[in-house]
């Protein structure tokens, strides 16, 4: 059996940006030499999420739309209450981000498995792997570990 991980960087613009990791994805399988298997993504970031769905602008507005709605900015988040909130604080680092948290918890997002056949991964026609940044924008890595024959 043939394994592989790969790291890929990326820097969405801003809250809310998405950015297409499907090629980034073909490359990792194809560098992997695996032809028949599974390629798992995943974001090790609490404040991004992954996505597989139609690249396509009005239903990546849609989405913007209906997270504003359901998670909005202006409410109090425990999270950001430095008054309460006693764990993981990092000295310098700590800012208001409750809501990047809690949208996060709802996509519920961290990692896909993806099947992978004729060294290409199975997606539906118009089915593409996307990282939304939730937080301000900054560098994430997303690992692709591709395994199989």
């Amino acid at each position: 059996m043939k394994s592989a991980t790969e790291t890929v960087r990326v820097n969405p613009s801003s809250r809310l940006a998405a950015v297409d990791l499907t090629d980034d994805l073909r490359r990792a399988i194809k560098d992997a030499g695996v032809t028949e298997g599974c390629a798992v993504a995943f974001c090790a970031h609490t404040t991004c999420a992954l996505l597989i769905n139609e690249w396509e602008d009005g239903a990546l507005d849609d989405f913007c739309r209906r997270i504003d709605e359901l998670v909005p900015g202006e409410v109090y988040y425990a999270h950001d209450d430095l008054a309460r909130r006693t764990q993981n604080l990092q000295e310098g680092h700590e800012r208001a981000n409750g809501r990047s948290h809690v949208t996060q918890m709802l996509l519920g997002a961290t990692s896909h498995a993806i099947p992978v056949s004729g060294g290409e991964p199975l997606f539906g026609q118009w089915q593409r792997l996307i990282l939304v940044e939730l937080d301000e924008p900054k560098e994430r890595e997303v690992l692709f570990h591709v395994f199989g024959q």
